[in-house]
């Protein structure tokens, strides 16, 4: 594919490239980065890609996968932003009493919390270092925040 084949490729599947990742994502900001991605992946394999039809279908292809891939991204770590919310109150130092509160945490579900929120290990590597299935996990990531999430709002409430 040449620059301009490439050029043209943006151009002509830009809005389809991005309607369909809107359906997806439901929001503008994440589908235009899904969109960017996309077009990214296209000019690194553009030497690959030769006829209209088969750039077309692997556009809808790599979109879908872009944007799944975001939405799985966005779901594991939303539940950590709210519970960053819930440290924000004013009599909280925050970093302080959420470390204090995961060190309170079951120790197979403080190792998982560490290692994905501190060292920012994905779920495989996780699951590979502590010889344990993916879904065993993602089960110990939703307790530990359940029981953080619950732990933070009682300090919450003892403090009001």
């Amino acid at each position: 594919m040449t620059e301009q084949a490439y050029t043209e490729a943006v151009r002509s599947n830009s809005q389809r490239v991005f309607l369909i990742a809107l359906s997806f994502t439901r929001q503008r900001a994440d589908a235009e980065d899904v969109m960017q991605n996309v077009f990214l992946k296209l000019w690194k394999h553009r030497d690959k890609l030769t006829d209209r039809e088969h750039v077309d279908k692997w556009l809808t292809r790599v979109t879908v996968n872009e944007a799944r891939s975001l939405l799985r991204f966005r779901r594991d770590t939303v539940s950590y932003e709210e519970l960053e919310e819930l440290c924000a109150a004013p009599s909280f130092s925050r970093q302080q009493d959420l470390i204090y509160v995961v060190m309170q945490l079951p120790k197979n579900q403080r190792t998982v919390v560490h290692l994905y929120y501190y060292e920012e290990l994905p779920v495989r590597e996780i699951a590979d270092l502590l010889h344990i299935s993916e879904n065993a996990v993602k089960k110990r990531l939703a307790r530990a925040r359940e029981t953080l999430r619950v732990r933070l709002k009682e300090e919450m409430d003892h403090e009001s």
